[in-house]
Parts: C-alpha cells; structure tokens; sequence
C-alpha cells in the first residue's frame, strides 16, 4: 500500500475513524478490542504503515495549532497593527493546511473554506478544535469535544 500520497491517507483515515472505530462507538475496550483485532491481521509493510499514523497525526497537530494561532490573531480581520503581514501569514496557513489535506485539484476550495471558518472567528470552534488534539486532555475529554463539534 502506498501511503504518501494524501488522498489515499485521508482515505485511510475515513475508514479508519467512520468504519473501524467510529464516533458512536463510546465503550473504550470495544474500541481496543477492535482496534486489537485489526493489527493483529496486518503484515509487517502494512503494519509499518499504520503504526506511521501517529506520526502523521504529530504533523498535523503542529499544522492545526498554527492555523488555530493565526485564526485567533486574524480575530476576523480586525487588526490592530501589522495587517499586511498577518494577512499573508494566514492565507499562507491556510493554503498549506489546505494542500496537507489532500491533491491539489480541490486545494483552492479548501483553502476558501478554511479562510471563511478562520474569517468568522468562531471562539468556541477554536477552543473546541484545541481540546481536540491536546495531548494534555484525557479520552473522556477528547470524547466530549468530539461529540460537541459532530452535533453542531
């Protein structure tokens, strides 16, 4: 399986997140035990493969929190000083936010979309995406920020 090509990643990730362990599913040994049962039957190239995931996930950590920094000083374009270069800063985020998310055909709209939601300066968004992947926060805590942002 070729795995450095972002679509087939994000794909990847929707099957993983919608399929093998989705949102619904609370009970944390169910979610072991499946998780458990699926490792158990990779070969060793599709093991390096998964196990890889995490390590994607430290990267686009780092992506999420630089774009969530640059949306809270966007502040929906008011800004007080310096407005030329926040402004090329945040277009730039989102463009390489946008092209981290997959192919280049739908970057532009992507990054449309992730200039919009930063433009409308959504505080709660902003603190429930935080919560999201905040390494400090417990499952529990992580849960309930997911539930939040899927119900909405």
């Amino acid at each position: 399986m070729y795995t450095a090509d972002r679509d087939t990643t994000n794909t990847l990730y929707n099957v993983l997140y919608s399929v093998l362990i989705p949102l619904p599913i609370s009970d944390d040994m169910l979610r072991t035990r499946r998780l458990l049962l699926f490792t158990a039957e990779l070969d060793s190239r599709s093991r390096k493969a998964f196990d890889a995931f995490p390590l994607r996930q430290v990267q686009a950590e780092r992506y999420l929190k630089a774009y969530l920094d640059a949306c809270e000083k966007w502040n929906g374009g008011v800004l007080e000083s310096g407005k030329e270069e926040m402004e090329k800063r945040f277009d730039s985020l989102c463009a390489g936010f946008a092209n981290m998310l997959g192919t280049i055909e739908g970057a532009a709209q992507r990054k449309a979309d992730l200039r919009k939601w930063g433009e409308g300066n959504d505080r709660r968004g902003f603190k429930l995406f935080r919560d999201l992947i905040d390494q400090e926060k417990d499952f529990k805590a992580c849960r309930k920020a997911q539930v939040v942002w899927f119900r909405e």
